[in-house]
């Protein structure tokens, strides 16, 4: 017990006497040219008291603007020496908190970095770690920009790496290396990642040549954001009310996705086909993502230039035109979810596009069906894959767009030329793997305008599920965007779903269609659309959760 409270007694003065030393040295006043001869003599006559007591200064962290100014103007003088074996001591000068200082000084601090990285590349990794983790701070989340006085402190953070790359071009892989080291972890909280996404795309536009490599690294968090959000749709929600609960994940990438479309918004051309280029090198083939894809559906509705090439992409890489090799199946399915997704839900996607593609689509899967007749070919889902894509994105379209595909006969004619009847009853059954609530749509619309019949082939491909399994792909990237903040951008850019039949396809109901189609053919096919029936050009807040899911659909 003796021995123990000796102890205690010992840690108690040694720690009174550290903290009164520590009060000493904060008194502490630098005069001009002190550090200099400390320096100095340590390096020439090895005197090593005063250097370390400089350095337990340093350690305190607790430097006044007078002692701040002293310090890196006698550093500065003294750049000469600060080879390798002073990295501790460089690394206590970084780590001395200078952002929010008087401009003056802010100065002085930016020309000693400047001139120790330009005279010692070695340490620059270090410079740009901690300058880049400045970036990550705590606080109080903004609305449309961020504070002032944090702005301005950001600002000077930027002038100084500005000045590092201009003096050493060389520095800036250094610097994306950094960034791509220190992104926060998406758990880390919507403040700290929405500060360092909005600083990257500051750095993007002071050096340009990093764009792609900054959109790129924020994608990809932003996909693992994704891939973690909550889903927190439940099976008794009805097709007009979804409830989203707010996760700290889903916060974060809300804020994180407002960043980018402002981005985008803001830099228009160079930027968007950036995003093209991300878009088909990450986005593409990742499967299963809810929100990072809209930064496409964006992108295709502010410029055209970009919407032609996504879209002539996407079927070129559906159609297998572009030789993937070994795994593009998984792509060439994915390609063909997102382009009957942005053809299906963009507002500023013209009836040509849709027209346009769904006649390439349907002339593909003919040949295609022609082809394999030829060799005999059966019905293997995993053979003929992309051919049950691509069915399946003709099936989606012509349910969701069946409000423009069948407002007149013109219409009503060109969808008879596309020959569904064929593809629908083919050998290869593409019915059979598409979706339940897609299926349950395309036969409703097609049935009711006497363009296919579904019934026979629908039950018997019902009775092969009851002894077999069937995996369906019930991913629909563009279905709705739920997240509120970045939504206010999104929701107008975003056609909802309409039922053809909102009650359902009942008998009564089909046998009343079919009555006036015998009895008033070509007057009923050329009466326009009533307003119910028609899709306006422009919506405000058009969430809308699509198909049912095949889950929602079974509970019926």
């Amino acid at each position: 017990m003796a021995v123990a409270a000796r102890k205690s007694a010992e840690f108690l003065m040694r720690k009174t006497l550290d903290r009164q030393a520590a009060l000493t040295r904060m008194k502490v006043s630098f005069k001009k040219k002190q550090i200099n001869q400390v320096i100095v003599d340590y390096v020439h006559e090895g005197k090593y008291g005063p250097y370390n007591e400089l350095i337990n200064i340093l350690k305190d962290k607790q430097i006044s603007d007078g002692n701040f100014l002293v310090l890196f103007e006698d550093c500065l003088s003294c750049t000469v020496y600060f080879e390798k074996d002073w990295k501790m001591f460089i690394d206590l000068l970084c780590d001395i908190q200078w952002v929010n200082r008087d401009p003056e000084l802010v100065k002085v601090y930016s020309k000693f970095i400047v001139s120790l990285v330009t005279a010692h590349t070695y340490h620059c990794p270090k410079v740009m770690t901690t300058l880049v983790n400045l970036f990550k701070v705590e606080g109080e989340n903004w609305d449309e920009y961020p504070p002032e006085e944090l702005n301005k402190q950001w600002a000077n953070i930027h002038s100084l790496i500005a000045q590092i790359v201009a003096f050493m071009p060389m520095t800036s892989n250094i610097l994306m290396e950094t960034v791509m080291d220190n992104f926060p972890y998406y758990k880390a909280g919507c403040y700290v990642n929405r500060a360092y996404v909005h600083n990257l795309i500051w750095i993007s536009r002071y050096i340009p040549s990093l764009k792609e490599q900054i959109m790129s690294a924020i994608i990809h968090r932003m996909i693992e954001m994704d891939v973690n959000v909550v889903d927190q749709r439940t099976k008794q929600e009805t097709i007009f009310n979804m409830e989203l609960e707010k996760d700290e994940t889903s916060v974060t990438l809300d804020y994180c996705m407002l960043e980018m479309l402002k981005w985008l918004e803001d830099e228009r051309e160079p930027v968007l086909l950036i995003l093209c280029n991300v878009f088909e090198r990450i986005v593409l083939p990742t499967y299963g993502i809810r929100y990072v894809q809209f930064l496409l559906l964006y992108t295709i509705s502010i410029n055209q230039q970009c919407a032609d090439r996504i879209f002539n992409n996407l079927w070129t890489i559906t159609a297998g035109l572009h030789g993937l090799g070994p795994g593009a199946l998984t792509t060439r399915k994915t390609a063909a979810s997102h382009l009957a997704g942005l053809l299906a839900r963009c507002v500023r996607v013209p009836n040509s596009r849709l027209i346009h593609y769904l006649k390439t689509m349907a002339d593909w899967c003919h040949g295609y069906i022609t082809a394999t007749q030829e060799t005999s070919a059966h019905d293997n889902t995993k053979v003929h894959g992309a051919f049950h894509a691509v069915c399946h994105a003709i099936f989606y379209l012509v349910a969701f767009k069946n409000h423009h595909l069948f407002m007149n006969k013109e219409c009503l004619n060109f969808v008879e030329s596309l020959n569904l009847p064929r593809l629908v009853t083919c050998p290869l059954n593409p019915l059979r793997t598409c979706p339940p609530q897609v299926t349950q749509a395309f036969a409703s619309v097609t049935r009711s305008h006497q363009v296919v019949y579904c019934q026979s082939i629908i039950e018997k491909n019902l009775r092969f599920s009851l002894h077999n399994t069937v995996q369906y792909d019930e991913w629909f990237p563009y279905d709705p965007y739920t997240l509120p903040i970045s939504g206010k951008k999104i929701w107008p850019l975003c056609v909802k779903y309409k039922d053809w039949l909102i009650k359902g396809d009942d008998e009564t109901q089909y046998k009343s269609l079919k009555r006036k189609f015998d009895g008033e053919d070509d007057d009923f096919l050329q009466i326009s659309p009533s307003p119910r029936q028609r899709l306006p050009s422009s919506l405000s807040n058009c969430i809308s959760p699509g198909f049912k899911s095949s889950d929602t659909m079974m509970m019926m």
